[in-house]
């Protein structure tokens, strides 16, 4: 009850807002957020946190694997892409590479490059003509035969990701999908910002060190994940069908995909212990893309009514939160000389932690910005804990 009277005065602000003082209601309006994240991390209690942490008893056994990477320009960011894919995949793998007729003539040299110093381990296609993301996807599903990562130019892997990546598939047959998290994923998958072109650009391994703490089990079930690096089930594409081209250059076909599986029960995982570099943007200018957004946006809000509200609603999944919390808390104490613990206010981060009975409050501070979670364990172990060499359990 207390979270909806603060969302309606939170509107009825928004509404006001016209003829209110502006500082005043700026003011009042960042009170009513911090309250109402407040409320929502009181959901984080019923957690069952150190089940995150548990390495479960068995692992899947290591299965083959492709990965599809449609190329469309993006010359710089191939190679330290395809580097990271050799030096740290786990699995057996192929790489189905694809040039949608890239204008920038560099790229298809580069391309045939290292499909001749890999040779049969990489299967380059070309298109004649700009067909556009859905229908380069497409062509690399059907000439690959395994469960799959689809990948962006524009990424780089870490050690060990694949097998990381593809754990909810290859042990839960009813997820069609799974993805990591990144300096640049959408709302869901971003672990400081939304927005991509503002987006940090956090650095690869030591990030992903920080994650590694988490179990491979501790996976959050989402409606929809991004394309930028995507592991999808074979049998999910068989069931639910392609990439819909209607979508053309890109944007919205692979949420347009997870919607569509979701309607035959499948889920899709976003993996809490993996993180992928994404440079963001590197295909599109500023005003195509705008453009590609809204009308892809249009199309995708027409065929499933409610699906945005449902998207908004699932950034406060109460074990999505707490997750992200525990993240940004690791990631702050490693790069701030000042990351303080204590309840003072201080400029530079602070984790102000009071604990009242047996419930712990926390408030992670950065600048403006407030995180906030609960829990009846403390977290504090799982913070300050080193990077995944051990684990506090």
């Amino acid at each position: 009850m207390k979270l909806f009277w603060l969302k309606l005065q939170r509107e009825f602000l928004r509404v006001l807002n016209i003829w209110t003082n502006k500082e005043k209601a700026e003011k009042r309006m960042k009170s009513l957020q911090d309250g109402i994240a407040r409320v929502q991390a009181r959901n984080t209690l019923e957690q069952d946190i150190p089940s995150l942490f548990t390495v479960p008893a068995n692992t899947p056994k290591p299965q083959p694997i492709d990965i599809l990477i449609p190329v469309y320009n993006g010359f710089e960011f191939l190679n330290p892409c395809l580097e990271s894919i050799f030096r740290n995949t786990d699995l057996p793998f192929h790489l189905y590479l694809a040039d949608d007729a890239s204008p920038d003539e560099k790229v298809l040299p580069l391309l045939q490059k290292w499909a001749a110093k890999k040779a049969g381990q990489i299967t380059l296609l070309q298109n004649e003509h700009n067909g556009g993301f859905a229908k380069t996807v497409n062509k690399l599903i059907q000439a690959s035969a395994h469960d799959f990562a689809l990948l962006n130019t524009d990424t780089e892997v870490p050690p060990g990701w694949a097998s990381r990546l593809f754990y909810p598939i290859f042990t839960n047959e009813n997820i069609a999908s799974s993805g990591p998290w990144s300096n640049a994923g959408g709302a869901y998958q971003s672990l400081f910002f939304d927005n991509e072109e503002t987006a940090l650009q956090l650095p690869l391994e030591e990030t992903d060190d920080l994650l590694r703490i988490f179990s491979p089990e501790s996976y959050v079930l989402l409606p929809n994940l991004m394309g930028f690096c995507m592991a999808v089930s074979r049998t999910a594409v068989k069931q639910g069908g392609l990439f819909d081209e209607a979508y053309g250059r890109g944007y919205f076909e692979e949420t347009d995909w997870c919607f569509r599986l979701n309607r035959l029960g499948k889920k899709h995982a976003l993996v809490s212990n993996l993180f992928v570099y994404h440079k963001g943007f590197s295909s599109f200018g500023n005003t195509a893309r705008y453009e590609l957004l809204h009308q892809n946006r249009t199309l995708f809000k027409k065929r499933y009514p409610g699906a945005l509200a449902a998207m908004r609603r699932a950034r406060f999944t109460p074990k999505l939160q707490l997750i992200h919390f525990i993240l940004l808390a690791r990631y702050l104490r490693t790069q701030y000389n000042g990351f303080s613990s204590e309840n003072a206010e201080s400029t530079a981060p602070a984790l102000c932690t009071q604990q009242k009975g047996e419930i712990f409050y926390y408030e992670l501070r950065l600048g403006e910005k407030r995180q906030y979670a609960c829990s009846r364990t403390d977290l504090r172990p799982y913070i300050s804990m080193p990077p995944s060499f051990t684990r506090p359990v």
